[in-house]
């Protein structure tokens, strides 16, 4: 298995958290200004709701965050994460994969698409 393999399996592990993370906190916002309209009463489920999809979203940044070179150890989450390296619309959102124009570390220029060792 390669490197490119290696991250791609967790980048999209961490979008599906991601997608879902939104989708709760979209819930949760939807839920406090439809049911405060209703009952105008305190809604804590849905300030539950929000805070686990904050705290998913915040998972999901720390562990790109976290994503190294195998022969240096620098970070590599900028790849993920610049808009003009991962070719998203926004810094926000995960893309799919790992870019594929973007075949080796910037910094001491290990190839991705080599077999790891173990």
């Amino acid at each position: 298995m390669t490197y490119r393999e290696n991250i791609n399996i967790l980048i999209k592990r961490l979008r599906r958290i991601q997608l879902f993370s939104l989708f709760l906190v979209l819930l949760g916002f939807v839920l406090t200004v439809a049911v405060l309209n209703v009952y105008e009463s305190d809604q804590w489920y849905s300030k539950v709701i929000i805070l686990i999809g904050i705290i998913g979203e915040y998972y999901c940044w720390a562990k790109v965050r976290q994503i190294k070179c195998p022969q240096c150890g620098k970070s590599l989450g900028y790849l993920l994460f610049d808009p003009s390296y991962s070719k998203t619309n926004g810094a926000i959102h995960l893309p799919k994969e790992l870019p594929c124009d973007i075949h080796c570390c910037a910094y001491c220029k290990a190839s991705f698409d080599d077999e790891m060792d173990g």
